[in-house]
């Protein structure tokens, strides 16, 4: 298991364990490592910050880029990516392979408790659950795909962008949308349909829709 690596600094933190977790995904996914790169946010005329990033460039296999919040220097995932980018790439993606073979397991174990849930609770218990993934023991199959098929719809499109997150800049995106239905209803909230957004974002940039996968 990849707790038995005593050198790897694995976050005890289950939010900054799941920020790394997304890192190590996005390795997998695209064969390459991040750069560690630092950010700053501008609000009401104030510069905040530092805050940290793990940044994929585009590539020949990807079109676009891929940027991964990872928050302020003193976060656990920030100095766990900083280790990773010291690496070599052969190292990082056979760690990357490591925890997708655990993320295999924790999902064909979560499965059965979370089916049944309410929605609220079973969102809290697959939230917990990838959380431990360092902790689990790998598993050769099935696919992640087909253990998200088998979710309800809804767990699995937390689960998805539990793991993937949102695009670059789409969530600055969604908060115009907000405000702009905010102002349309006299200051009343209307929540929108975030996936329904998500595509008409994605055709507006150009994006190719096809079948998620994770």
């Amino acid at each position: 298991m990849v707790r038995s690596h005593v050198h790897i600094p694995i976050p005890s933190d289950p939010v900054e364990r799941i920020r790394v977790l997304r890192v190590l995904r996005e390795v997998h996914r695209r064969g390459r490592k991040p750069s560690l790169e630092v950010t700053y946010r501008t609000v009401n005329g104030s510069t905040c910050g530092p805050y940290y990033v793990a940044r994929w460039r585009r590539g020949s296999r990807h079109r676009h880029g891929r940027t991964l919040y990872l928050g302020k220097p003193e976060n656990e995932s920030v100095s766990f990516v900083e280790w990773l980018v010291s690496l070599d790439k052969k190292q990082v993606l056979e760690l990357a392979r490591h925890l997708m073979r655990n993320l295999r397991s924790v999902l064909k174990t979560l499965l059965t408790e979370v089916s049944s849930l309410p929605y609220k609770r079973a969102r809290r218990v697959l939230t917990r659950g990838l959380a431990l993934t360092f902790d689990a023991r790998p598993s050769e199959s099935p696919r992640i795909r087909d253990l998200l098929e088998e979710l309800p719809d809804r767990l699995e499109s937390f689960t998805v962008r539990t793991l993937g997150g949102w695009p670059a800049h789409y969530s600055s995106y969604l908060r115009k949308v907000i405000r702009s239905r905010r102002k349309s209803l006299n200051g009343r909230h209307e929540v929108p349909d975030v996936q329904l957004e998500l595509e008409r974002w994605k055709l507006q940039h150009g994006w190719r829709l096809r079948p998620r996968t994770v």
